[in-house]
Parts: structure tokens; C-alpha cells; sequence
């Protein structure tokens, strides 16, 4: 029994050193451990103070350098006049990739910085940058506007501050938008009327005038000229260059167009060659004080047959000798425009002799639009273009017969005739149609004519209908290939031309398109282009006198540059020139105003230069008038509105309205299209603005 304690006291000792040695292990590590996380702990608490240091750094930075950041970043992009370089990138199509712009400022500050940090610490640095981020194109839809330049993104001031090693950025951010004050696709319209049959279908044909074309009373017209005439404010026309350019078939692709919305419109073109005369539709005018209207003979085949063959029929002269002459016919007709006055009547004188009927005189009164949409007479004012909407023009045609005879002795009495004999068809409607209608000179003369009744000739009154004066209609668009005609000097002119180059277009299709780029495909929607100039906002101001405080300069110039909103709550008329300014207004630099609420009045505003541009719209259900003769260099965009009567107008820009109050008092005036702003042009991209956001949102990295 006895020789069993030594055996369990060697155990006991063995398991005493074995827990000896784990305990002492166990401590080593401990010891190893928390040698360790001493020293990671002051490495962590070093590379915090470093990074602490490393942002007052960057703050530094900012504090100390952000006033010359932003002084030299408003140098350069003080508008497209600013930094060729920096405007070569902005306007750039499409996206845009994130760009220091250090290299294109006096970016001498990091040089002051750089000393600065080394002063503290000879590892200590501070870097002070400017950056165009995320700059990212904002009209894209074909359907609306898509602006290959416009964008939308960031001016990024990036403070870099390091310590040992340890680096903290802290940005401040500014919104950037880049966006051109003119109007959208309105750029490449002279005229868009929104409803253009508001007042009914002759609604705009008020003008009393005579057979010149010189009005007698009553309101003026408004004349569209839809490219550059010789005395445009800027960007002036040459004369030489305007008539080589007439020549050409497809010269409307260069000129702007004309927009005439709603239902069915008609516009009585103006008598005469004269400054205000629309007769140039249809005949060469080389002097408007000097026209002779030409003869259209219509084609053999064209006529009955009666007048394939010579007739025998009794001459005028049967009272005092019976005689049967051979006579063969032809026809002919001229063209006119309406005319309510001549030397020998005071009113109505287009119907004088009862060549037209009454019933058209019902229908169609004897006065003349006050929307001349081509221009006037004047070589180099002469301004045909492409039409949209369902838009007539009614003209009278006086239409005669063409008599001749074989037989010598007739025929030398009708050479004696003076003036010579004119044997006019006078217009007759369906249900006062027979076949007994006399046909005879029109001064009622007998000297060997046919004692011709209207049956001899015609079998129907449909035959009747194609050879006898009256008012006759087309497409306005097809004007454009008459005059194509006269320029061309085409032989043997029909009429309606065979051109066909424009007919009537609704506008359903209608694209602009510079090179291989689609601005607008579609039909444009003026409620449409107020919502894309909508999204342009870039400010809002609570009122218009807000508007005058903040952009007028100690000089009263307008200095824009931006698109700004005006809520208007109170709904004031905005004028431009405002109350007790100067007139015209001049505009320092350019942009865009919406006016939410309110009528717009204009007094008169003059661009300095042709780089800027002003667009005014008008947003609510206002109206846009005239108070002085003073020349107006703008754009107006307002779809809703009604261009009332006032003062005689003179526009250069695009005009958008929603219709024209047609009455005695519309004084007219004259729409200029701007070519510079035609976005199918190259010109066009010297409208844009590069806006700053004037609030900074703060970034830390």
C-alpha cells in the first residue's frame, strides 16, 4: 500500500509545471498583445490627429482662396465671350467628360497655399482646384427640343489638405447650366399663330385699299419678312446676294417659316404692285411703281370642244347688215388682288360691271388681309417661305375670251378697236346658269364682233365654271411656286404653277435639322415650347420690380444673362422699357424672361450686339401690345395670348401668339426674321448662357 504515494506525488508535480507553463504562455501573449495594441493605438490616434490636420488644411484652403477662385472662374465664363478655350469645352455636343480647368484660370493661389502649408510643416500641403463634373445633356426629346449643347451639372472647387501622408478633400459644389436664350424650335419661324381662325375664316380681311394697293383707312397690314432684308438692324441682307438666292427652288430650307394654327383661314390678297401690294404672288414686279399684269392662256385641251373649230355665228353689227362671220375662240385670264376703291368708286370697286357675282361680293367683301405673310413688292422684300396649317389665299381671276376672225375686213375693224376689244366672262352661279347669257364687249361696242350667248361655247354650267371670272382660292404654300416661276423665268407660265415644290402642309411632320443632328421631329406644340423654356429657368423673383432691381445696371441697361421666371402674383402688365425708362430698353446681355402672369407691353428694346438675343414669354392668358413706334429686338413666345392693337410695331426676332385681334384699330407693323438665330445655322450657338448657381452646397471626402 505504501509504495503508491511517491507515484501520486510525481503526478501532482508534473500537472503544476504544466499549469505553470500555460500560465506563463497565456501572460506572454497577454504581454505580446498589449504591446501590440499600445502601439496600433498610437498609430491610429497619429493618423487621426494627421487627418485632423490634413482637413483645417483643406478649409485653409477654401477660406483663403475661394474669392479668387470664384473672381477668376466669373472672369471666364462672363457669357460666350469669356474663355475660348473653356467655351470650346461647354459647348461641346453631348456629354461632357469631368475637366480641370485650372490651366484656364490664374490659378496662382495654390502657389500662395503651397508656401503657406510649408511654413507649418515641411510635409504639409494644400491644393486648391476647379472642376466641371457631371455635366450631362437636359433636352433630349426630339418631340419637344433636343439641344445637343444644352447641360445640366456641376462647378466643382476641390480643397485638398495633406499631413504625413494623410489626405482630406472638402468641395463646394455650384449647380452649372448651360442653356441658349433663344426660343427652341420657335427660332426657325418668323410667325407661329396658334389659332389663327380665331375670329373666323375671313376674320383678318379688314383692309380698305385701292387698286395701287395704297390703303384708304382702316387698320395697316402686318408684314412677315422671312429673311434678311437689306435694312434689317444686323445681319443685313445684300441685295445682290438676295435675287441670286431667289433663284433657287429650295430657298425656304434658309428662310423662316410661317405657322398658321386652327381651323380653315383665307387671307384677301392686297391689289397692286406698291409697297403694301401682294400682286407679286403671281407676276414679275421690277418696279412697284410700274406693273403690267401678265396673260395666262389656257391650253387648247384644257377647253371644250367648241373651241377646237372655228364658228359661224352672226356678227354685232346685224342691225344694219345680216352677216354670218367665221370666228375662232380662245381663252385667257389675269390675276388681281381684292380692292375696295378706285377713281371711279368709292366702295366695292373689284365688283364694278358685274364681272363677279354679288354672291361672292357677300362672301367675300372687297377688302384685303392684314397679314401679308410673303413680304411686300420691292426686289429684295420679296420673302416667299414655307407655309404650315390650313391657310387659303383668295384672289379675283378675270377671265375673257380670246376672238379672232379669218376674215380680212373683220378683222381690220377689230384692229382699229381702241382700246381693244375685251370680251370679259362674268361669274354666275350654278342656279342663274343658262344657255342664252350674252357674251360681248365689255364697253358694250359693236364693231364686227360675234353676237356670242354663252351656250355656243359651253354645253354645262360645269364647262362654264372652269372658263368664267371669279374669286378663286388655293394654299397660301403654293404662292411660293408661282414666284418660283417669275424667277426663274420659266416660258410658257401656267397657273397654279406645275412647280410643285411646297403644297399645303398641316405640320404634321415637320424636323430641323442642322447636318446629321435632329433638333425637332414632329408637330411643335407652342404649349410644348413653354414647358422647355420652363425647364431652362435658372432664377425666380417674386415680382417685376424684383426683376428691374436685380438686372438693371447703374447705366438702365439690361444685364440678363440668365433665364428668369417672375411669378407676377399680383398680375401687372410687364413693360419693357419699364414705366419712365428710356426707350428703346438696351440689352446689355441677353436671356429669357417668363412671366407667369399678366400682359406684356412693349416700348421699344435694341440688342448691342448680334451675339445676344432676348426671348420674353408670356405664360398665362394675357395679351401682348405695342405702346411706341421704337424697333423691338426679341423673341416672343406666348401661345396664350392675344397681339392686340396699339402703336405701329416693328419686330426682329421670332413672334408667337395665340391669335391676332383683327378690327379697325390694328395699327400692323412688320415681323423680321433673324437668320443669325436659325438653329439649322451655325449662328445659332452663340445664344448660350453658362449660368452658376449662386448657392454652394458643401461636400466633405
Amino acid at each position: 500500500m505504501h509504495s503508491s504515494v511517491p507515484s501520486n506525488l510525481s503526478q501532482r508535480n508534473g500537472f503544476a509545471i504544466m499549469f505553470a507553463v500555460i500560465i506563463g504562455t497565456v501572460m506572454l501573449i497577454l504581454a505580446v498583445s498589449l504591446y501590440s495594441f499600445v502601439g496600433h493605438q498610437h498609430t491610429g490616434i497619429q493618423s487621426i490627429v494627421n487627418g485632423e490636420i490634413a482637413h483645417f488644411l483643406a478649409e485653409a484652403g477654401i477660406n483663403s482662396s475661394i474669392g479668387s477662385v470664384r473672381e477668376a472662374v466669373a472672369k471666364i465664363m462672363s457669357g460666350t465671350s469669356g474663355n475660348r478655350q473653356l467655351n470650346e469645352i461647354l459647348l461641346k455636343p453631348g456629354d461632357l467628360e469631368d475637366v480641370c480647368i485650372n490651366d484656364m484660370l490664374d490659378a496662382s493661389w495654390n502657389t500662395d497655399l503651397e508656401a503657406f502649408a510649408r511654413e507649418m510643416d515641411k510635409d504639409a500641403s494644400i491644393k486648391v482646384d476647379v472642376w466641371l463634373r457631371d455635366l450631362k445633356i437636359c433636352e433630349t426629346a426630339p418631340s419637344s427640343w433636343a439641344d445637343p449643347i444644352a447641360k445640366d451639372g456641376y462647378l466643382v472647387i476641390e480643397s485638398t489638405g495633406t499631413f504625413k501622408g494623410t489626405s482630406r478633400i472638402i468641395l463646394i459644389k455650384r449647380r452649372i447650366r448651360v442653356g441658349s436664350t433663344a426660343p427652341a424650335w420657335l427660332s426657325k419661324f418668323s410667325l407661329f399663330v396658334n389659332d389663327a381662325a380665331r375670329a373666323g375664316e375671313g376674320g383678318f380681311n379688314l383692309i380698305r385699299n385701292d387698286y395701287r394697293g395704297m390703303i384708304t383707312d382702316g387698320p395697316k397690314p402686318l408684314i412677315v419678312y422671312n429673311h434678311a432684308t437689306p435694312d434689317a438692324p444686323f445681319e443685313a441682307g445684300n441685295m445682290g446676294d438676295i435675287l441670286r438666292e431667289e433663284v433657287e427652288a429650295e430657298v425656304w430650307q434658309r428662310r423662316g417659316w410661317l405657322w398658321m394654327g386652327g381651323r380653315r383661314s383665307r387671307l384677301n390678297l392686297c391689289s397692286g404692285a406698291g409697297d403694301l401690294g401682294e400682286i407679286f404672288h403671281f407676276y414679275d414686279v421690277s418696279n412697284p411703281n410700274i406693273f403690267s399684269p401678265v396673260k395666262f392662256s389656257t391650253p387648247q385641251a384644257a377647253l371644250p370642244e367648241a373651241f377646237s373649230s372655228s364658228l359661224l355665228i352672226p356678227w354685232d353689227k346685224s342691225s344694219s347688215s345680216v352677216r354670218q362671220v367665221s370666228y375662232k375662240f380662245g381663252h385667257s385670264f389675269v390675276l388681281d388682288g381684292f380692292h375696295d376703291r378706285s377713281n371711279r368708286k368709292e366702295s366695292d370697286a373689284m365688283y364694278e360691271g358685274n364681272i363677279l357675282s354679288s354672291g361672292e361680293k357677300n362672301a367675300y367683301t372687297s377688302k384685303s388681309s392684314i397679314l401679308h405673310l410673303f413680304g411686300d413688292a420691292r426686289k429684295g422684300y420679296q420673302s416667299r417661305t414655307r407655309v404650315f396649317g390650313n391657310v387659303h389665299i383668295a384672289f379675283p381671276r378675270y377671265a375673257s375670251l380670246e376672238v379672232k376672225t379669218d376674215e380680212p375686213d373683220v378683222e381690220a375693224l377689230f384692229a382699229a378697236v381702241n382700246p381693244p376689244p375685251l370680251y370679259l366672262l362674268p361669274s354666275v352661279s350654278e342656279s342663274a346658269w343658262h344657255n342664252s347669257i350674252m357674251i360681248q364687249d365689255i364697253m358694250g361696242r359693236q364693231f364686227g364682233g360675234p353676237l356670242l350667248q354663252s351656250g355656243m361655247l359651253c354645253r354645262s354650267y360645269a364647262d362654264y365654271a372652269q372658263l368664267m371670272s371669279r374669286i378663286s382660292e388655293l394654299p397660301y404654300a403654293e404662292s411660293y411656286n408661282s414666284m418660283q416661276d417669275v424667277y426663274s423665268n420659266k416660258a410658257n407660265r401656267v397657273f397654279p404653277s406645275d412647280a410643285g415644290i411646297l403644297a399645303m402642309d398641316t405640320g404634321l411632320n415637320v424636323e430641323i435639322v442642322r447636318n446629321a443632328h435632329v433638333f425637332f421631329k414632329g408637330r411643335p406644340t407652342a404649349q410644348g415650347l413653354l414647358q422647355v423654356i420652363e425647364n431652362r429657368t435658372q432664377i425666380e423673383v417674386d415680382s417685376i420690380s424684383d426683376f428691374w432691381k436685380r438686372f438693371l445696371n447703374e447705366r438702365g441697361e439690361l444685364e440678363l444673362n440668365a433665364i428668369v421666371s417672375i411669378k407676377n402674383s399680383r398680375q401687372l402688365d410687364m413693360q419693357i422699357p419699364a414705366a419712365g425708362k428710356p426707350q428703346p430698353m438696351v440689352v446689355k446681355g441677353g436671356g429669357i424672361i417668363l412671366l407667369k402672369q399678366g400682359n406684356l407691353v412693349l416700348r421699344g428694346i435694341t440688342c448691342t450686339s448680334p451675339d445676344e438675343a432676348l426671348t420674353v414669354a408670356l405664360a398665362g392668358n394675357g395679351s401682348v401690345s405695342f405702346s411706341s413706334t421704337q424697333p423691338n429686338h426679341v423673341n416672343i413666345v406666348a401661345p396664350n395670348a392675344e397681339l392686340g392693337y396699339g402703336s405701329k410695331f416693328d419686330i426682329y426676332g421670332s413672334l408667337c401668339v395665340g391669335s391676332i385681334y383683327a378690327d379697325h384699330r390694328f395699327q400692323g407693323g412688320t415681323v423680321r426674321f433673324r437668320p443669325g438665330q436659325d438653329p439649322t445655322t451655325s449662328g445659332y450657338n452663340r445664344y448660350y448662357k453658362v449660368f452658376i448657381d449662386p448657392r454652394d452646397s458643401f461636400w466633405n471626402e
